[in-house]
């Protein structure tokens, strides 16, 4: 897709404007290439969909989801009964483990 976007419209565009002192710049690209989408890039049969761009798109839109509804905010209460927990992990000496295991051995 990056080849054919660059052979098709960048290099025909840069080789229009460069005589005019014109230069590609962000603005120029973007009008110029919504021109070129809805005249050349979209008219065109897509070799993997085997359709132009514009009908499919006309298609899919039919069968597309609708957006979700936008999700409310909520007001937060804080309980005065909060309960705070270390963030450490409790550690016991290794010496705990003989008392379970005597006599295993």
């Amino acid at each position: 897709m990056v080849q054919y976007t660059r052979n098709s419209f960048y290099i025909p565009l840069m080789t229009r404007l460069r005589p005019m002192g014109i230069t590609v710049d962000v603005e120029t690209a973007n009008r110029h290439g919504l021109r070129w989408l809805h005249d050349v890039a979209n008219q065109r049969k897509h070799e993997t969909i085997q359709a132009r761009p514009c009908d499919r798109w006309l298609e899919e839109q039919q069968s597309m989801l609708a957006l979700p509804p936008e999700k409310k905010e909520y007001d937060v209460h804080l309980d005065e009964n909060l309960v705070n927990f270390d963030k450490h992990p409790l550690h016991h000496p290794l010496s705990i483990y003989d008392s379970f295991c005597r006599g295993v051995a």
